[in-house]
């Protein structure tokens, strides 16, 4: 026969209307069974209630026992309810232990600036080494001694790319593709340039003394204080570049075009110009001392300011202004003073 369930036998018992709460209900089942167990003997329902006689017997047994089956059953509840808040107190430290706390920043001690070995002067070897590996990324190939390398830049493509005060000497630019870049201050004595492409390039200080540029393409482009003494230009495009302060001593120009150029101060001392296409071009106080100049037509120039000493002319001129201001004389074939 199924026993009957201890808390509804306590109950039946007792009078009483328990309602465990459902997370304690097993164990409080389990509690009761036990006690009343001992209480009655450990006899089954049936055999304790065959007849109602039996019934009282095990009634009145069970009474005196009441209170403390109550006490009993109060104290589990209490029990348990201690048990959870336990756990639950546990749990949220666990939690509040695991959970990040705000960090304090550490003090940090500041790092002693990095030495310096003078003023605006960087690492020599730190910056060919970097200026190897950039260019080689662009498809240049390292030649020479590793003190002093050149560099075979042919038909690469250098577009806007910035060599300030690049030691490129010697090195070979044939067909390379350079608009935009910065080339500032950089060494390019005795560097080949033939058909490169350095449109509007920045070529400020720059040295190209014995520079070879043949075929090139320098419209636009910034060639102030640039020195190109020795150098030779053939076939190249000028146009609008601007030479002022530039060094063009003992430079040999031909077929070239300097259309609106300017060459105001521009040294060429002891220069050869010939076919060199001047028209618009800003000529003051540009230095032609011991130069010559052959196959030009030299029309509405102004000359003020320029140096014309021992100057060699085979040259049509028209309005042209004189170093000393004056204008050409309508009858005169060569002006200013100068012998053919």
């Amino acid at each position: 026969m199924t026993e009957r369930d201890p808390i509804e036998r306590l109950e039946a018992s007792d009078g009483l209307s328990i309602e465990p709460r459902p997370e304690f209900a097993s164990e409080l089942r389990i509690m009761l069974d036990l006690r009343l167990r001992m209480t009655e003997g450990d006899a089954p329902d049936g055999e304790r209630n065959e007849d109602g006689d039996e019934g009282d017997k095990t009634g009145s047994r069970q009474r005196p026992d009441r209170l403390q089956t109550l006490i009993l059953a109060l104290l589990a509840m209490l029990i348990f309810l201690a048990i959870g808040l336990v756990t639950y107190l546990a749990v949220w430290v666990i939690s509040e232990t695991d959970s990040p706390e705000p960090s304090t920043p550490m003090p940090t001690t500041m790092a002693p600036p990095p030495m310096a070995t003078s003023a605006g002067s960087p690492d020599p070897e730190a910056s060919l080494s970097d200026l190897e590996t950039q260019l080689s990324e662009a498809g240049c190939r390292v030649l020479g001694p590793a003190e002093a390398p050149r560099f075979d830049c042919s038909g690469t493509n250098l577009s806007n790319m910035l060599l300030d005060g690049a030691p490129l000497a010697g090195s070979d630019f044939t067909g390379a593709q350079m608009p935009g870049a910065s080339l500032a201050g950089a060494d390019l004595s005795g560097a080949i340039l033939n058909r490169a492409w350095l449109y509007a390039a920045d070529l400020t200080d720059a040295d190209l003394s014995g520079a070879e540029i043949l075929g090139a393409d320098l419209n636009e482009a910034r060639l102030v204080g640039a020195d190109l003494s020795g150098s030779v230009l053939q076939d190249t495009f000028l146009t609008e570049a601007n030479l002022t302060d530039a060094t063009l001593r003992e430079a040999f120009i031909t077929d070239v075009i300097l259309y609106e150029g300017d060459l105001t101060n521009a040294d060429l001392t002891s220069a050869s110009l010939t076919r060199v296409d001047l028209t618009f071009a800003t000529v003051q106080g540009v230095i032609l001392r011991d130069a010559k100049l052959s196959q030009m037509q030299l029309i509405q120039l102004d000359f003020t300011g320029a140096d014309f000493a021992g100057l060699q002319v085979a040259a049509d001129w028209f309005r042209v202004i004189c170093p000393d201001g004056s204008a050409q004389g309508v009858q005169e074939t060569v002006p200013c003073g100068i012998r053919e």
